[in-house]
């Protein structure tokens, strides 16, 4: 087993990353036209019934990366991409909604119950997993949340590679490779399990199932139209 060591970060540190993370994501930085994109497609976002309306006709005629996100037994709604940094992908849904991923995994949430601030961990990105296969590594992440607020929260990660499977996204297959990822907090009694649904050719999470907090329910994410980048 491959181990990547990450070693506490100093309290000092740690409270300037959390503030900063905190006005990483602005709000009036919407993509143009924006709004209008959202308003023609009417029921295809948050609060309708599942998989109304959501299809790769929509999807294809927004100008914007787009992806499906269904939290818990809720409703799928969908989301437009805002902005992209280096790894980094900020989408936004019409109820101001904000998802943060990183390599395919949610660091930042705003408009939500519990949000998540920061996410602190190695940079393990998929695309350098996948010259190592098979994949088997450890190591430890830190969490911080807001209501309530919940600083560095630390948490041991072990990523593991389980199949090769062929998904269906809106009528697209993807062919990819599985990672499951177990997430474990032994003072919260929190244990997880995420999946990502991983491009072979060059390490996109095309489908992710992701436990985030311990106050949130399961978060499904299925990348519909991938950004151009």
């Amino acid at each position: 087993m491959k181990s990547i060591k990450f070693y506490g970060f100093p309290i000092l540190i740690s409270f300037i990353l959390l503030g900063a993370s905190c006005s990483s994501i602005e709000t009036n930085k919407i993509a143009p036209g924006f709004k209008v994109a959202f308003d023609s497609i009417k029921k295809a976002v948050f609060g309708y019934p599942e998989n109304t309306f959501i299809t790769r006709e929509i999807v294809e005629n927004i100008p914007y990366a787009s992806l499906t996100l269904k939290i818990g037994k809720g409703p799928r709604g969908l989301l437009i991409l805002e902005s992209v940094n280096d790894n980094e992908t900020l989408w936004v849904s019409r109820d101001n909604v904000y998802i943060r991923l990183e390599n395919g995994r949610i660091t930042r949430t705003l408009g939500l119950v519990n949000n998540i601030v920061t996410y602190l961990s190695p940079k393990v990105l998929f695309q350098d997993l996948l010259k190592e296969r098979p994949v088997n590594i450890d190591f430890f992440a830190y969490y911080s949340y807001e209501k309530p607020v919940l600083n560095n929260l630390r948490t041991k990660v072990k990523i593991r590679e389980i199949s090769e499977q062929t998904i269906v996204i809106l009528g697209h297959e993807k062919n990819t490779i599985v990672f499951e990822e177990e997430v474990e907090n032994s003072y919260l009694g929190w244990k997880v399990k995420n999946k990502y649904w991983v491009d072979p050719k060059n390490g996109f999470v095309w489908k992710s199932i992701q436990n985030p907090s311990p106050k949130l329910p399961q978060f499904t994410i299925e990348v519909t139209k991938k950004p151009a980048i």
